[in-house]
This record gives structure tokens, C-alpha cells and sequence, in this order.
């Protein structure tokens, strides 16, 4: 609310321009991505404790669970709502991608503490890796801008020169090293992530609202209940019963499977926006169900209090 207050001052005013605007979204978006949560990623796995790691091998598996599952039941709803091509790669893209790195990495630590956070970046390890090398491409198969001659190749190589995958990743294998060396974790790193934790959050969001359109939202509420069912009960329910399966529930008090539970709960990732922005999807729609499930997390919440409470 902070960016979309901010935003509207400076329209109203003429501080600056709307390409000035979208710059300054962008810079938020990268030192939060890039460099706050890169900082909290190591220091939180540097002091993280677990009696085997192994256990863990198939956290990264489960983490994309949520989004496979978007996917599959955004593909159901696509096919019996009888939608167009262009809506029904924008329901593919709201289902497919979540805000699970930035939001609920936050819900996590809020919930669960900085040990919980350690493991949203193990979670997350392969969410990058999928979006880009699975989710825009079949979302450009839906678009107009559509390329039939780009190569695997290419896709790959955009993965790996992609900042925010290839810092992502050094952030974890960083934090990992200095996990398994002798190194102890300087006193004055749980006050830096006590900071940097929600202001990372702070910051993208606030991004977010630079951008935020409330338009044409009354149009596409059948849409947005469909979403939010996906997201807040289908994808969890499904992660809660391969976390279960897992054995993770038998884990450091279950820590893995709680973890796994908030972050499947997410709402509708701003790539979204992107992809439908890119290839020439229903932005409206898109737009509509981002908005909607963004704010629909506030309902959310106490449940998955309950939830960590039961368990």
C-alpha cells in the first residue's frame, strides 16, 4: 500500500515519469532479490542445524510440488471453463507462479523463526530454475509472440546469466560451506537479519506497488476465487501430503513439513505480471488475480497459525 500511495503522489504531482517509475520498481526489486536476500540466505544457513542433511536431499523436490500443482488444476479450470489461448496462458501463469521466495519467506520467519528461514532457500532452490526453463516457455506457447525456433540452448543460457538465479544459488552454496566449515557466525549477523529479513520484504512489495492497478478486477472475480482456491487450498493440501510421505513430519519437530506448508500457500508471483506483460496475455486478467490473492494472504494467515499450532 506503501508503493501504491507513493505512486499515485508522484502521478499527481509529476515528480517523475512513468519510465522513471518503473526504474525505480526495478532497482527495489533487484537490491531486495539480489542482495538483501542473499545476505539473510547466508547467514541463516550458516548457523543451521539439522542432524542429517541427507534428510533434506528432496526438500527442492517438494518446494516445486505447489507449483506443479498450480499449473495442473489451472489447466482443468482452463479446459472446462472453455477459455481462449491468451486466458488460458494467463490462468497457466497465475497458477504456475508463486510468491514464495519474498513473501513467504518472510511468513516463515515470522512464524518459525531464523531456523525455519534457513530452509526457504533450500525450498527454493530449484523455483528459478523451473520458471524460467518450464514456465515461460509454455507461457509464450500461449502469447502471440510466439518463436518456434528457439533453442533448449537458449533457454539455458538465460537461466545461468540470469542474476537472480546464479546469485540465488551462490548464496546457498555459500551459506552451506560456511555451515559445514569451523567459521562461527559473528554475533552481530542475527541483528542484520532481524533487519534485513522484512525490509527485503518491505522493499519488493513497496515495488510492487509502484506498479499496482486496481482496474478491471470486478470483471474477472470468478477468476480470482478460482486462484485463490489453488493456491490456498489445492497446492497446500497437495505439498502437506508429499512433506507427509516425505517423512518430514518426523524431522526437528516437523519443522520441514511446516515450512513446506507455508510456502505451497502463496499467493500469485508477480512474474505473472511479466509473462503476461512479455507475450501479450490478459494482463487485466492477470493483473486482477495477482492483486486479489496478494491481499487475500491477510485471510490466510490465521489458519496457517492454526495449523503450525496443531502440529
Amino acid at each position: 500500500m506503501g508503493g501504491y500511495l507513493f505512486q499515485k503522489l508522484v502521478n499527481k504531482n509529476h515528480m517523475m515519469s512513468s519510465e522513471t517509475l518503473k526504474k525505480l520498481a526495478i532497482f527495489l526489486q533487484k537490491l531486495g532479490m539480489i542482495w538483501f536476500t542473499s545476505i539473510t540466505y547466508i547467514g541463516s544457513l550458516w548457523i543451521f542445524r539439522i542432524n542429517s542433511i541427507s534428510e533434506l536431499m528432496s526438500l527442492p523436490f517438494v518446494g516445486i510440488v505447489s507449483i506443479f500443482t498450480g499449473a495442473i488444476f489451472t489447466f482443468f479450470l482452463s479446459k472446462y471453463g472453455h477459455y481462449n489461448r491468451t486466458d488460458t496462458g494467463s490462468l497457466f501463469s497465475c497458477g504456475f507462479f508463486s510468491n514464495a521466495v519474498s513473501l513467504g519467506s518472510l511468513i516463515v520467519f515470522f512464524y518459525l523463526g531464523e531456523e525455519g528461514f534457513a530452509l526457504t532457500p533450500i525450498l527454493t532452490f530449484l523455483h528459478r530454475a523451473v520458471y524460467y526453463g518450464i514456465g515461460f516457455p509454455i507461457v509464450r506457447m500461449y502469447g502471440n509472440n510466439l518463436n518456434h525456433r528457439e533453442k533448449i540452448f537458449g533457454i539455458l543460457s538465460a537461466i545461468i546469466k540470469d542474476p537472480f538465479f546464479n546469485i540465488g544459488v551462490g548464496a546457498v552454496l555459500i551459506g552451506l560451506i560456511l555451515n559445514r566449515s569451523s567459521l562461527m557466525r559473528p554475533n552481530v549477523y542475527t541483528a542484520v537479519n532481524e533487519i534485513l529479513i522484512p525490509l527485503s520484504t518491505f522493499v519488493l512489495l513497496f515495488s510492487v506497488g509502484l506498479n499496482l492497478r486496481f482496474s478491471r478486477i470486478s470483471q474477472y472475480l470468478k477468476e480470482c476465487f478460482c486462484i485463490s482456491l489453488i493456491k490456498f487450498i489445492a497446492a497446500p493440501i497437495v505439498t502437506l501430503i508429499v512433506a507427509f510421505l516425505a517423512g518430514y513430519h518426523t524431522i526437528d519437530n516437523g519443522l520441514p513439513l511446516k515450512v513446506s506448508v507455508i510456502m505451497a500457500s502463496m499467493p500469485v508471483a508477480f512474474n505473472s505480471v511479466v509473462a503476461a506483460n512479455i507475450y501479450n496475455l490478459n494482463i487485466d486478467l492477470v493483473n486482477s488475480c495477482w492483486i486479489f490473492t496478494t491481499f487475500g494472504v491477510l485471510f490466510i494467515l490465521p489458519f496457517l497459525l492454526m495449523f503450525l499450532n496443531i502440529l
